[in-house]
């Protein structure tokens, strides 16, 4: 993502998960950065195993959920190229997913938003929109959008 740094372009930050709500997230936010001559940036957070005393298990494991990641990603990236016309911004990091969030929302002053796809047939709608939602929304510089997972992919382009 070192090209935030380059253009003014505004960045609609999603953070890449396998849900079918992060899916409604990705229309939205697709949709949404089009409407706005913006563009998607996909953060896929690998968060530390607990193998510390077995390294040459952890490395596998890692470089295991490295490439699950990277095939995440770039499936997404398709995705939204074919909405959006654009490559989005690609990231993928390690650590705790709240502190990379907001990790990387500090790094790049072109992150203008943070989208977020929500549960919404649960009590809980996530763990990051519960947490951003809640005590964590102020540690965010930017706004919050969360997708209410149960938005049909039809009607995203007559609510953007």
């Amino acid at each position: 993502m070192e090209q935030l740094d380059k253009d003014h372009t505004p960045v609609y930050l999603l953070v890449v998960d396998v849900t079918d709500e992060f899916s409604v997230a990705v229309k939205y936010a697709s949709v949404f950065a089009a409407a706005r001559k913006g563009r998607v940036g996909l953060l896929n957070v690998i968060e530390p195993g607990t193998f510390d005393h077995w390294m040459n298990i952890e490395n596998k494991v890692k470089k295991e959920l490295r490439a699950q990641a990277e095939n995440i990603i770039w499936d997404t990236a398709k995705r939204i190229g074919e909405i959006t016309g654009d490559i989005p911004m690609i990231c993928i990091e390690e650590g705790d997913r709240k502190e990379v969030v907001v990790d990387v929302i500090n790094r790049y002053p072109n992150i203008s938003m943070l989208i977020l796809g929500a549960e919404s047939s649960a009590n809980n709608p996530g763990p990051l929109v519960s947490y951003f939602s809640g005590k964590g929304l102020s540690r965010l510089r930017v706004p919050l959008l969360i997708v209410p997972g149960h938005i049909e992919a039809e009607d995203i382009n007559h609510i953007v």
